[in-house]
């Protein structure tokens, strides 16, 4: 089983790293809206984390396809 995964081509883990970012931006974004502002004072837009979360693993995936 090892020799078949050595034998992939490097673009597979490209997809299935990408694939997995992805999977976390939808579970990211299924979190209930009370849960991602508990604690904060105010609900304003910026304090929303999914927002902050989706940017990073979007920056991430542009990093992962150029290199």
């Amino acid at each position: 089983m090892i020799q078949w995964i050595i034998q992939l081509p490097l673009y597979w883990a490209k997809i299935c790293a990408a694939v997995l970012f992805i999977i976390i931006i939808i579970v990211v974004w299924s979190l209930p809206r009370h849960f991602i502002y508990q604690g904060s004072p105010d609900g304003r837009k910026w304090r929303d984390l999914r927002i902050w979360a989706t940017i990073l693993i979007l920056l991430q995936l542009v990093l992962y396809a150029i290199f």
